[in-house]
């Protein structure tokens, strides 16, 4: 499977459980979580936003805008303001795979501008950065799914 289609999947996923949970189970955070499924929902979109605005300079993001309430080492009772809702997060996530495709559809091959390391693994072109993004959003889609069984 191209990664396109990858990413056209994995999206879908995410999109489709986060339309079903109810948005009062958002913002709770259950015992033995770092987090809310809200909180998860906001950093896989922020997340995918700052690794190819790092390949790729010219990349059109918001990023700053929402990495202080979904960046790394956020969490939802240190916010500065209210966080975006459900809908908003949902049609950012939407939106984004749009974007994500119409900016780089030819350019997969094309090595980032900045070298990008997760602990030892190099993402040496923008299809390492898109695919590692998706392994990064099922982790995620899991912790969410995981909270709502609790919720």
């Amino acid at each position: 499977m191209a990664t396109w289609e990858q990413l056209d999947f994995v999206r879908t996923a995410t999109v489709n459980t986060l339309e079903k949970i109810d948005e009062n189970k958002w913002d709770k955070q259950p015992e033995g979580f770092s987090n809310t499924i809200k909180w998860n929902a906001g950093h896989i979109y922020v997340s995918l936003e700052s690794f190819l605005k790092a390949a790729d300079s010219e990349f059109q993001t918001n990023v700053e805008e929402y990495a202080p309430f979904f960046g790394m080492g956020t969490k939802p009772s240190e916010w500065p303001d209210n966080a975006p809702s459900k809908e908003q997060i949902i049609q950012l996530l939407t939106d984004q795979k749009t974007r994500v495709q119409q900016h780089f559809k030819d350019r997969l091959s094309d090595q980032p501008a900045n070298e990008i390391k997760i602990g030892p693994l190099s993402l040496n072109t923008i299809n390492d950065v898109i695919n590692f993004s998706l392994f990064h959003e099922g982790l995620h889609l899991g912790v969410i799914q995981a909270q709502l069984k609790i919720l």
